[in-house]
Order: structure tokens, then C-alpha cells, then sequence
């Protein structure tokens, strides 16, 4: 446990009191490395998981070596989508208000972009694509810039962006202080850290990298075949009521299509995906961001750079491709040490590779089946009976006292809860079976019992259960040959199956005699010599 404060690593007193208006004193791990170094101007190469406050890792540092005097671009921010552009600039709003940035983004218009480029931004924060495109129309200059940070650098190369970060990293004057934050260091981030970065402080923590097991996220999968996955989803958020979920998809198509299905039953949902504009992007994630959106259906790439402290639950609607994947999706959750839920809806064949992740980096399954419908309906009950006695109930105890006149309260009580019942949505009946447990499939006498994740091996069947060898002409309802000759085919005459009708083709393979059209003439005329 670190006991270290921010006073005691140095901080200056107007970022200690912004720190203190949000609540933070003592800092994480990643941040109590990382002070000292980027202070004194050392490059940092920083592995780190997902959610383990990297950006004011490397925000404070920066913050304390920024001119005040100086109009012009001092620091470059990279970020892999706008949305985590858009927070690592709002985090550095936090602490200095009246920090002049320029937010360099897709999707948006340039007209505010010249204009915070033009009154000297002194820190610029952007995306690889819009940067170079700045670059390319002369509208930015990084002769001047001494700090660069590359956030979230494994997530750039995963996306495509990793040339366009060399090329802008070449614009550059050599020497600026580089860092570099990446949650795992494959090959190419190894090579750009050995190329651009000098001499550079290394943290990598205990929990770094995309293996690492996190403590405060419980990973409940749950077996289910692909055509009733998303009513499964509808069960489980029906029963468990959570305050807020994020929910992945693979594609665009099915965010649609799951948030439909949830806003069908009764569930307050919106699909958030890279095709919609960056305003109505904007208006969602702040809704979702404020509470006022408890369930938000997306893609990797449109979630990605989500902060939301206190997410309960985040759901892989299938698993990724790789562990990396679904660790940084589950990294969305159980952040700040909050804990969280992690929860796949799996087929059969991902679920042994959801069970082999879990071997490789520890992780903890605790399977679970998909809840009925009576579940859902005890559910509600006692989610009713548990809000009685609240301050919106006292507001009815005159229709409820005029309701009881001469009628039992039981009776009442029943009508108003299928009244209650028919409102609301009560899920969908999952055919069995559903529990992820070595009896919800039969046993089988060559097989033995079924084991999740485990394949049967092979066994051939005994000699004694094989037919006995027949020779060929033995067989009936098959074609015998008597000499190879009889297996001919083609230009050989009269051994052809094939009886083509006249003038069909140019050769009559019957007669072999060319043959002729309808109208006498030959197919072909002869080459001369012939």
C-alpha cells in the first residue's frame, strides 16, 4: 500500500489544491514512480494496466515544466481515439483551468482547431490521423515542442497508427523528453521506444502488462449459444438491476441490434459506434458519464478511453480475439479500487478459450447459469418490498388509504403487482441447458463425462468393429472394369461415355469426323498443309 502523499512527492500547492478539491491525496503506484523522473526530464517507458491513473502520471510532471511565458506548442499528446483525446485533456483542465490546449481531432471541424493553434497553445492533444494532417497543411509547428507523450502506444499500433507515429516523432527536433505508455511492449513498441526514446526511467509494475490478473474485477462468464445470447444479457440485467453497464460488441450492426433488443425490455440503452457524429458521440458519453444513461452498448474502438468511476459491470457480448483485448475491456470496471464485474456470454468454443486466458494469466471464473424468468420476477418482488417505507411512497398514502375501503388488502396488494408485472418486462425463457457444470450434458460411454474446456481425445474403433475387406468386383452397386483399356476416355473411339449429339462440339467423338453446324459448314476451317 502506498503511504507516500503528493505534498511529499513535490507537487506545487495550486495543483495540490486542485487535487484536493477531487478528492486524491495519495497518489497510485504508477504515479509515485513516475513524479521524480519526468520532473528532473528523463524519458519514461511505463507499462501499465489499464486504469491505473497513467494520466496524471505523466499530466503533473508536465504540468511543472511547462513555461508560462511561452506561446507556443510546448507538449504533443497522442491518444489512439478521440474520446480518450478528449479525457486526457479534460483531466489537465482539472488541475490548470486556464491551460491554453488545442484539442487536434477527427470528426470535428478545423475552424477551432487553427484557432487555439494560432493564440499559442502550449499543449496540443490529438489523434495521429488529424496531427499529421495539420502537419501536412502547415497549421502546426513541432520545432519548439520538448515533451511528447504516447498514451496508450500498443492500442495506436493495434489500430494502424504506429507509422504515423514515427512520422511525426521524425518532425520532431531531437531530444525532446518522450513518454511513452503502453499496458503490454510488443515487438514494434519495443523498436519505436529503442529509436526515440534516450536513456529511459522503466516502471513496470506488478500488475502491468495484458496478462496480469486484476483483484478488484470478478470475471463471471456464462455459456450460451450465439443465437440466445442476447436475450441471456436481457435476463441477467433484468435480474441484477446495475446501476450502469457497458456492454461490447464486435460490430457496428450489433450494437444496434443488441441495444434494440434491451430498450425492448424496458431497459434504458444507447449503441454508440464510429459512423455516428461526433456530436451525437459527445451527447451520449456525457449522458452515460452523468448518470442519466445506465446502459451503453459500444465497440472497442468508440468505448475506448472511457472513464467512468464506479462502472459496476462491463459485458463481451463474445469474447475478443486476443486476452489483451479483454483485459482492457474489463479494465473499464473496478478502477480506483472500486470493485467490478466482468461478464462474457460465451459459446462452447469460446469458452475453452476464455478458460485457457485464464490459465495464462490467472484469472478467476466463477461460471454462472442465465437466470429464469421466475428470477426475474422474485427479483422485482423484493426489489419492490425493499423500497417500501421510502419518501416517494408517502406521497400516495392518501390513494392508497382510499384503495383500502372496503376491499382486502391482499387482494389490492396482488392487483397492483400484476398490474406492476405487465409493465415491465420479465425476460425470456432460455431452453437448458444453461448451467456451465460437468451435468448439463450427458455423458458419453466413448467420451466419458463432458468437461468445459475440455476436448475428448481420440479413440479409433477396434479392428473387430470394421467391416471385412471385399475386393473391388465384389462390392455390389459398383462398376467393375475388366481391362484398363475399359477406363478410357476421350478420343479414343467407341470408349466414351459421352454421346454428343450432332454438331454440338467441333469434333464428333463418336465418328471422330468434325462436325458440322446446322447449316453444313464446319466448326473450324483446316490450316493450310494440314
Amino acid at each position: 500500500m502506498n503511504t507516500e502523499t503528493f505534498a511529499a512527492m513535490g507537487c506545487s500547492q495550486i495543483y495540490l489544491d486542485a487535487l484536493a478539491r477531487r478528492g486524491f491525496t495519495t497518489p497510485t503506484p504508477v504515479q509515485a514512480q513516475a513524479f521524480a523522473p519526468g520532473l528532473e526530464g528523463r524519458d519514461l517507458l511505463v507499462q501499465s494496466r489499464t486504469g491505473s491513473g497513467k494520466t496524471l502520471a505523466f499530466g503533473l510532471p508536465l504540468m511543472h515544466r511547462l513555461d508560462p511565458d511561452a506561446h507556443h506548442p510546448q507538449a504533443l499528446i497522442l491518444a489512439p481515439t478521440r474520446e480518450l483525446a478528449q479525457q486526457v485533456e479534460e483531466e489537465l483542465k482539472t488541475l490548470r483551468p486556464d491551460l491554453p490546449t488545442a484539442m487536434l481531432v477527427g470528426g470535428m471541424s478545423y475552424t477551432p482547431q487553427l484557432r487555439s493553434l494560432k493564440y499559442g497553445a502550449q499543449v496540443v492533444v490529438g489523434t495521429p490521423g488529424r496531427v499529421m494532417d495539420h502537419l501536412e497543411k502547415a497549421t502546426l509547428d513541432l520545432s519548439k515542442v520538448g515533451m511528447i507523450v504516447l498514451d496508450e502506444c500498443d492500442e495506436m499500433l493495434n489500430m494502424g497508427f504506429i507509422d504515423d507515429v514515427k512520422t511525426i516523432l521524425e518532425k520532431v527536433p531531437k531530444g525532446p523528453q518522450t513518454y511513452l505508455f503502453s499496458a503490454t511492449l510488443p515487438a514494434p513498441i519495443a523498436a519505436l521506444a529503442k529509436r526515440f526514446l534516450k536513456d529511459p526511467f522503466k516502471i513496470q509494475l506488478a500488475e502491468a502488462g495484458a496478462h496480469a490478473s486484476h483483484a478488484d474485477i470478478a470475471h463471471t462468464p456464462c455459456l450460451v449459444v450465439d443465437a440466445m445470447q442476447t436475450k441471456a444479457l436481457v435476463n441477467i440485467l433484468l435480474l441484477d438491476d446495475p446501476s450502469a453497464a457497458l456492454v461490447f460488441t464486435k460490430t457496428k450492426a450489433q450494437t444496434e441490434t443488441v441495444c434494440e433488443a434491451l430498450r425492448e425490455a424496458g431497459l434504458a440503452a444507447e449503441f454508440l459506434h464510429g459512423d455516428l457524429a461526433q456530436t451525437t458521440r459527445n451527447r451520449i458519453m456525457s449522458a452515460f458519464k452523468e448518470g442519466k444513461l445506465h446502459i451503453l452498448v459500444a465497440t472497442d474502438v468508440a468505448a475506448r478511453g472511457l472513464d467512468i468511476s464506479g462502472l459496476p459491470l462491463v459485458v463481451h457480448m463474445s469474447i475478443p480475439t486476443q486476452l489483451e483485448s479483454y483485459i482492457h475491456r474489463s479494465g473499464r470496471t473496478g478502477r480506483a479500487g472500486a470493485k467490478g464485474t466482468s461478464l462474457a456470454m460465451v459459446n462452447a468454443k469460446e469458452s475453452r478459450i476464455l478458460m485457457a486466458w485464464a490459465r495464462r494469466g490467472g484469472l478467476e471464473l466463477a461460471w454462472r447459469a442465465v437466470p429464469s424468468m421466475d428470477d426475474i420476477r422474485k427479483a422485482k418482488h423484493q426489489r419492490l418490498v425493499a423500497g417500501l417505507g421510502g419518501p416517494e411512497a408517502k406521497k400516495h398514502l392518501a390513494a392508497a388509504q382510499e384503495l383500502l375501503q372496503g376491499q382486502e388488502p391482499a387482494e389490492i396488494v396482488a392487483a397492483l403487482l400484476s398490474k406492476l408485472e405487465g409493465e415491465g418486462s420479465i425476460g425470456f425463457h432460455i431452453p437448458e441447458p444453461t448451467k456451465f457444470s460437468a451435468e448439463s450434458r450427458p455423458p458419453r460411454e466413448d467420451r466419458g463425462p463432458w468437461k468445459p474446456g475440455v476436448k475428448p481425445p481420440f479413440k479409433p474403433k477396434d479392428a473387430a468393429d470394421r467391416p471385412p475387406f471385399k475386393p473391388r468386383a465384389e462390392r455390389p452397386g459398383e462398376r467393375t472394369y475388366e481391362r484398363p483399356e475399359d477406363r478410357a476416355h476421350g478420343a479414343r473411339k467407341g470408349l466414351s461415355p459421352y454421346k454428343p449429339k450432332e454438331g454440338q462440339g467441333p469434333t464428333d467423338r463418336r465418328t471422330g469426323k468434325p462436325a458440322v453446324k446446322p447449316t453444313g459448314k464446319p466448326f473450324f476451317k483446316k490450316k493450310p498443309g494440314a
